[in-house]
This record gives C-alpha cells, structure tokens and sequence, in this order.
C-alpha cells in the first residue's frame, strides 16, 4: 500500500467558524476524486480526562448541535496558534470547568474522523482542585459542571453518551487502577 498521489489545487472554504478543506488525489487505480475534509491542514485540539483527588471525574454536560442531544464531554478544545498542547488542555481544563491540575500525564493522540484534517492531544489530569473563579466559557457555550465516577464515565463511553471516546480508552488502564 502507498500514501495517494495529492494534486493542487487544495480549496479552503469557511463556512461559519468551520473550514472545509477540498483536496484531490490519484486513486490507485488512476481515477481522480476530490474529498472534502473539515477543519484547517494542522489544526490541533486538546482534551483531558480530569480527575479530583478523590477519583471523581470532572465532566461537562451539553447539548450539541448536531445529534441534537445532551452529552457527557471532557474539557478540551483548540490549540491556539503558537500554544502547545500541554498548556492549551490545561487553559481549556480552567476556562470551562474552573478546576487546574495537579499532575497531568500526555496518553496519546487520536485522529477522529478520516474526513478531518485535526488530530487531538488527550491526557489524563489527577488531584484537581477547583480554582475558585468558576467557568469562564464563550458566547457559544452552554456546559454545566458534574462530578461522576470512573464507573459512570466508562458506562457513557460504552452506551454513547460521551463525545470523546478516545481519551477515555487511552487513559483506561489509569482508569480502572483508581476506581473505588
């Protein structure tokens, strides 16, 4: 197997705060064919799974847009440009749910969907303290802050009531060591 021949032009289009991104390959069989990809070539997001110093999970609940449903989700979102990962997860852990880290370990990474050009940093925040300031969250967001077991947290990701699937399988074994 190869990596696809990609030929220009690329076309990048915005469409509200989305960027689409028309790219145009070979195919192996000679045919070409233009896909089209979200989110921006490089686009980085962190997420973390954060945990106070009891073991509770510290998670958001929204309702989102797209299934039109309520979701259990962990802190996370853009890399800024110019910021790395490990303090991008951290600002995100703060601004939405009010809590800082006490020791954060890097898990992995995860590309989420073939059609998107981003790929995610996840972690895995122990001894959470809250900060005393509260969520500091966009015009755009809506999330209201719970506490649940590592139990209820793996139960969601199971049944679909968790958007971040991956961070929560990459940071499983950890998981199941703390869960009471």
């Amino acid at each position: 197997m190869q990596n696809w021949k990609r030929i220009e032009p690329t076309i990048v289009s915005k469409i509200g705060y989305r960027t689409i991104v028309s790219k145009t390959f070979i195919l192996p069989n000679g045919k070409t064919h233009d896909f089209q990809i979200y989110d921006k070539e490089g686009q980085e997001y962190a997420g973390v799974v954060a945990l106070t110093k009891d073991n509770q999970v510290v998670v958001l609940e929204q309702f989102r847009p797209g299934p039109e449903k309520i979701f259990t989700e962990i802190p996370g979102g853009f890399v800024d440009p110019g910021e790395d990962h490990r303090t991008a997860v951290l600002r995100e852990l703060e601004e939405e749910t009010g809590y800082t880290a006490g020791e954060l370990i890097y898990t992995g990474i995860n590309y989420k969907d073939t059609y998107n050009n981003a790929k995610w940093h996840f972690y895995l925040a122990t001894n959470c303290v809250p900060t005393g300031k509260g969520q500091e969250l966009e015009d755009t967001e809506d999330a209201e802050i719970k506490l649940i077991s590592i139990e209820e947290f793996i139960t969601n990701a199971k049944e679909g009531r968790i958007t971040d699937v991956p961070a929560v399988f990459l940071a499983y074994d950890e998981l199941l060591k703390r869960q009471s």
